[in-house]
Parts: structure tokens; C-alpha cells; sequence
């Protein structure tokens, strides 16, 4: 069989899983939008959430939209913590994928095949980017479906959801790409899925001392989720930082050469 194909059968359960587990945590946050709008709930959130100091706002991604009774306004802040999990899937997605054949035992089947190691490391990396677009993709017709649900008569959405969520597919590319390339440094016995919550962790915490201590703005740039979180796309327009966008670009394109050189010298445990 094909390796991508059978790779990407067998990165299928997981996927159904977390596309479950994802989208039904955006139907439940949505379901509370009416309540917002209809029992001044919004009001008292903002009155609370005005009382907290600026830099624990900004840390939480609150400091430029407040307004929960406005549908996209509620949406980004919800897209937030969506986009968390989603990058940790991808992280874990590119950890596991090089380095299962090794904890599996498989590797010495897989090599035996009449097939380089650049093909493998290839058709490896199709198959979890093409998860990842799966997931991503699925994540999008739901919210699409919510967002219409919910709208009054005339509102637009449709741009700025589109702005959101190409930014939320570029910053999970990066993360995917960074497990990708520790999956070839990691031993076998390693996590994925703890090598994925660190990592995004570390990256995430990085980014709120960044928005909390001017001093240490510069950790701003380790953190590929601060450049793209929902609400700052909305409030800018569906714009992203050109410095931000080249940042990603280049950490994207230096892991996966990096995995391809790494994997390429690598000595594999049979």
C-alpha cells in the first residue's frame, strides 16, 4: 500500500477524535452567544473585565475587544482557546509521526522497502498535513455554520473569519513543522503528546510575559500564537504583522529542512 495512504489511515482515529472533541467545544461556547445578547450578560462582563489591570487583559487576549454582545467579537475570543488546541494537535501531529515507526518497531519493515528515506520523510509529512488541513477544514464549516446561526439579518462575517482562520492555519503549519523536526532528535520512548503540551506551553507563557513586561516584549517573537490570536486579526482588520508572517515563514521552512537533514543522518533503532 501506498505509505501516504496508509499513513494517513492510520492518523484517522485521531483525527476523528480530536475534530469530535474540538468542534464540540465550539458548539458549546457558541450555544451561550443568545445569552449574551439577550439577558445583558455582556454588560457585566465587560464592567468586570474593565476592572482588572491592562497587562492581565492583554495577557488574555482582552485588552482590544470586550463587546461579548457582538457575534464576531464573541467568536474570536472563543476562536482563542480553539486555536490552542488545534496547535497543540499539530504539534503532537509532527512529533509522533518519525519517530512511531521506532517505538512501534516497524522501522525495520519500512526500511526493508525499496524506498529512500527522503521518501518516507516525505510522504510522511503529506499525510499529517493533510490531517491538519482536514481538521482545519472541517473546523471551518462548523464555525461557519454557527456564526450563520446566530447573525442577525445583514451582518457580515464571512471576511474576517477567513482572516482568523488563515492565521490560526499558518501559526498550527509552524508548530506542525517544529514537531516535525524534534520528532527526528527525540528518543523512541518520548511522549508525543507531552513533547507537544510543553512545547506550545512554553511558547504560550512566553508570549504573556511578553504582553505583561515591556521589558521583555522581544519574547513576543518565540510565540507563534501571540502573532495570530483571533481577536488581534479582527481588531486589525484581518491584517497580520508582515514581520510576523515572515518570522513564520522562515521557522516553518528551517525545521523542515532541518528534519529532512536531521532524519537523513539519523541512526535508526531496528
Amino acid at each position: 500500500m501506498n505509505m501516504y495512504v496508509f499513513e494517513t489511515r492510520r492518523l484517522l482515529k485521531g483525527f476523528l477524535t480530536w475534530s469530535v472533541v474540538v468542534n464540540l467545544l465550539l458548539v458549546l461556547f457558541m450555544a451561550f452567544f443568545p445569552s449574551m445578547t439577550e439577558s445583558g450578560l455582556a454588560d457585566l462582563t465587560k464592567e468586570k473585565l474593565n476592572a482588572l489591570p491592562p497587562a492581565v487583559l492583554e495577557a488574555f487576549g482582552l485588552s482590544q475587544l470586550t463587546d461579548f454582545s457582538d457575534l464576531l467579537q464573541y467568536y474570536a475570543y472563543i476562536a482563542q482557546y480553539i486555536l490552542m488546541a488545534a496547535a497543540i494537535y499539530a504539534l503532537i501531529l509532527g512529533a509522533a509521526v518519525l519517530i512511531k515507526e521506532e517505538s512501534e518497531g516497524t522501522i525495520e519493515f519500512l526500511y526493508a522497502q525499496p524506498t529512500s528515506r527522503f521518501e518516507i520523510t516525505t510522504r510522511k509529512l503529506m499525510s499529517i498535513v493533510t490531517i491538519l488541513w482536514g481538521f482545519n477544514i472541517i473546523l471551518f464549516i462548523v464555525s461557519l455554520i454557527l456564526l450563520h446561526a446566530f447573525r442577525d439579518p445583514g451582518y457580515e462575517y464571512l471576511p474576517m473569519a477567513l482572516a482568523m482562520f488563515r492565521g490560526m492555519l499558518a501559526a498550527e503549519m509552524v508548530f506542525l513543522a517544529v514537531g516535525f523536526a524534534l520528532s527526528t532528535v527525540l528518543p523512541r520512548s518520548s511522549n508525543p503528546s507531552t513533547v507537544g503540551l510543553g512545547v506550545f506551553f512554553i511558547t504560550y507563557l512566553l508570549g504573556d510575559v511578553a504582553a505583561i513586561n515591556e521589558q521583555l516584549e522581544w519574547l513576543k517573537y518565540l510565540s507563534p500564537f501571540h502573532y495570530v490570536q483571533p481577536t488581534s486579526i479582527l481588531s486589525s482588520g484581518g491584517a497580520i504583522e508582515q514581520v510576523y508572517l515572515l518570522i513564520m515563514l522562515l521557522v516553518t521552512i528551517t525545521a523542515l529542512l532541518f528534519a529532512y537533514w536531521r532524519y537523513h543522518r539519523k541512526d535508526l533503532l531496528v
